[in-house]
């Protein structure tokens, strides 16, 4: 299972991927709050969908261009522990 963490400006969406099948995925605009509400997303979207931690084998990032750099750098800090973990 693989979570992937799209960041294109102040749109945050996070898409759940086994495979190359999407099994879910959420979005919402994370002006200001990205590091406050990134991780309870990510909670949120692995209990919806009843998935356990262990089971995402890797988190992959992808930013736009248009991104800020303090959330650039959450999401890929984010992603670089989740992986190291």
């Amino acid at each position: 299972m693989i979570l992937q963490i799209f960041l294109n400006g102040n749109d945050i969406r996070l898409t759940l991927k086994n495979g190359n099948k999407v099994v879910d995925s959420s979005e919402w605009l994370g002006e200001y709050s990205l590091s406050e509400q990134l991780l309870p997303k990510i909670n949120e979207l692995l209990r919806k969908n009843n998935i356990d931690k262990s089971e995402i084998k890797k988190v992959t990032p992808e930013i736009s261009q248009t991104s800020g750099v303090t959330s650039s750098r959450i999401v890929q800090t984010v992603a670089k522990a989740w992986n190291m973990g």
